[in-house]
Order: structure tokens, then C-alpha cells, then sequence
């Protein structure tokens, strides 16, 4: 991926490339996340900072709370959600823009959550310019890099080199978009946003070793699209004649079964075949977002080595089996007909147990069996 800025003329594009740089904690990427959703709605040139610190707290809200991502022991905004959670009384699934509103509606009334999130602005709207001003800023004492900041930024305003914003009183707190910045923001904004989750996907990884798909957690999930695994279990249903659940024992129908993730969807954030098993509905709802007990690894495994036996036959097998082929590291499907049931079980054990792992450490509950 390229993630260089765009050029300009008349900006100092490298200083905001280099807010990105040397960065401790997620403040950063969520406030110039914040700005760029701003701009993008095209509501002016001043966003009030509490605006702002609310649409930060509801972009973290699904990593952290969904995702169980780790966000490092330096970072607040995570703990700022999980106070924001048990104060309102949100589930962790809940809409974007109502985590934003409940964010807001904190900041207005004053309270302890409101005053945690308001307290993010004390640091990140004004370090976040600093490189703006490296020269003069350098050697100053901390106690005063807020207010020189403050002051530096309104004289740039004026300045060939402009800042990207400067603090004005509307009369709420907030930041004023120089106008030079909004056109640029707003004509780059696909790439912008780009750079910034890049470089917040980097940060994340860097805290969540081994974690897969952390691009895909970074957002409110979005609906999915199971027809492809369904039409597959459909098939290898009616060629089997005779599959049971591998959590029940119940026997599995064509048509009438629920897609269940082994590893829970929240921990993989796909739908990828090899991690999909058929189980009744009632099963399904039972295991959850649980992790199930390692003794179902083999049952699972064996499924899994049945369908693929099942489906190389197909017309659709290419589509279907693409999954398995990049997990299984084969050159075509014909090395799926000569592989044995150990390898292809050993193979599967050796990518799902670390996995089982992770997610047990991460807080995902463990040890799941099924009671009816």
C-alpha cells in the first residue's frame, strides 16, 4: 500500500504525516479520524470539540468492547468506553451513532464519564499540531506547549504555510478548519482515511500479536453474506446422507441448520469455510461467542475433512474450496483427493488451537460443551 500523503503547493502536508509518527497511543488516529468524518459531512469549517471527543469515543467503542482488541496500557480511550458501558447501560452491539449521541449527551451534563472524555482534550487537539511547529516548540517546557500551541496556531492562520486548524470559541470549545485544509481534506478523503487506518492498524497490531484480521474490527460489523457457505453445506448435506451435529450428536438436515463459526465470528471477524460447521439452531444459539472445548477439535476436524471429500466433485468446487486451498498451502484440488485424514486434521489443529489461545487470553469464555 502506498502511504505517502498527497502533495500540495501551498500546505505542509510532511507535518501532518508527521503527527503520525513515533506514536504512543490511538488518540491520535481517532481525532484526525473524527476530523475527516466531519469534513466529510460538509457541515462548515468549525467542529466543537466535544462533537469531536464523541465520535472518537464511538469509533473505539466497537474495537474495544465487540473485538476485545487491546488498545496498550498507556491508552485511555478504551477504558473510557468500558466506563462509558457501564454507566449508560449500552451492549456492546449497539449502533454507532447511538454510542455517539450517549457520548454526547455525558459531555453536556458534566458527570464523571463526561468529564473522562472531556479530559482527552487537554492533551490530543494540541499535540496533535505540534509538528506544525517543531522549530519553536523545541526545548519548550510542557506546562506550556498548550498554550503556545494555541497562540502559534491562530498567527498561522494568516501564514502562507497554514496549520490545519486553529481554537476558536463558537461559544462552545472548538477547532476551526483553515479553508486551504478542508478542500484538501475533502478532495482526498478516501486516500486520507487510508493513511490513517493504516497507520492505526499498525498500532493495533503491534498490541494485539497474533490477533487475526485486525482491518475487519475496526468498525460496526456490517451484515453478512452466508449464502455461499450455506449453498456448500447444503450440498455436501445431501451427499452425505448422514451427518450429526458435532457439538449434539443431533442429525443435521439439508436446508433446516444454522452456520456456526468454531472459532466465535468476533475473534476471526470472517466467514471463511474452514472455520463453518452446520448445527441446529438451538445449538448454535448455545454456544454463542464461546470457545468450544478442545475435545471437539477432532469432530471438527473430521467434518470439515468430509465436506471438502464431499464438495472436490462439484461445479462450484473451485469457488467453494478457494478457503481451503490457501489455508491448506495446496496447489489445486487434486491434492485434497490424496490427502489423508491425519494431515488434513493435523494441518487444521495446528491453525486452530494457537487461534483457541489468543481468544482465551483476549477474555473470549472458554471450554464451551453443549447441555441440552
Amino acid at each position: 500500500m502506498n502511504v505517502s500523503l498527497p502533495p500540495s503547493p501551498s500546505l505542509p502536508v510532511s507535518a501532518l504525516a508527521a503527527s503520525f509518527e513515533e506514536v504512543t497511543n490511538s488518540y491520535k488516529f481517532y481525532w484526525f479520524l473524527a476530523i475527516l468524518e466531519s469534513a466529510r459531512e460538509n457541515k462548515g469549517r468549525v467542529f466543537t470539540l466535544d462533537s469531536l471527543l464523541a465520535r472518537m469515543t464511538a469509533s473505539v467503542w466497537y474495537p474495544v468492547n465487540y473485538f476485545r482488541l487491546s488498545f496498550g496500557k498507556q491508552d485511555r480511550l478504551g477504558n473510557i468506553t468500558a466506563i462509558l458501558g457501564e454507566k449508560s447501560g449500552l451492549s456492546m452491539d449497539s449502533p454507532r451513532s447511538r454510542v455517539t449521541q450517549i457520548a454526547l449527551d455525558h459531555l453536556r451534563q458534566g458527570e464523571d464519564v463526561g468529564r473522562e472524555i472531556v479530559s482527552l482534550a487537554n492533551f490530543v487537539p494540541y499535540r496533535f499540531l505540534r509538528p506544525f511547529f517543531a522549530p519553536t516548540l523545541r526545548g519548550a517546557k510542557d506546562w506550556e506547549v498548550n498554550r503556545r500551541i494555541r497562540l502559534l496556531a491562530d498567527q498561522a492562520f494568516s501564514s502562507p504555510q497554514p496549520c490545519l486548524y486553529r481554537f476558536v470559541d463558537t461559544p462552545q470549545p472548538a477547532i476551526e478548519i483553515h479553508p486551504n485544509w478542508l478542500a484538501y481534506l475533502q478532495q482526498h478523503l478516501t486516500i486520507l482515511t487510508g493513511f490513517c487506518l493504516w497507520n492505526l492498524t499498525n498500532y493495533l497490531q503491534k498490541n494485539n500479536p497474533n490477533v487475526p484480521n485486525i482491518p475487519g474490527k475496526l468498525f460496526e460489523p456490517q451484515a453478512r453474506d452466508l449464502r455461499q457457505a450455506r449453498e456448500f453445506w447444503n450440498f455436501v448435506l445431501g451427499q452425505s446422507g448422514g451427518m450429526t451435529c458435532i457439538y449434539s450428536g443431533q442429525p443435521l438436515q439439508k436446508g433446516n441448520f444454522s452456520l456456526d463459526h468454531f472459532l466465535p465470528w468476533r475473534f476471526v471477524a470472517h466467514d471463511l469455510l474452514w472455520n463453518l460447521v452446520p448445527a441446529p439452531k438451538a445449538v448454535n444459539s448455545s454456544k454463542s461467542d464461546n470457545l468450544p472445548d478442545p475435545s471437539y477439535l477432532d469432530l471438527f476436524a473430521h467434518q470439515q475433512y468430509q465436506a471438502v471429500q464431499a464438495a472436490l466433485g462439484a461445479p462450484k468446487a473451485a469457488a467453494w474450496l478457494e478457503d481451503y486451498v490457501l489455508l491448506f498451502k495446496v496447489s489445486g484440488l487434486n491434492d485434497f483427493a490424496a490427502l489423508p485424514f491425519a494431515a488434513f486434521r493435523d494441518t487444521l489443529r495446528q491453525a486452530i488451537a494457537p487461534q483457541m489461545q489468543i481468544a482465551a487470553n483476549m477474555g473470549f469464555s472458554g471450554g464451551w460443551k453443549y447441555a441440552p
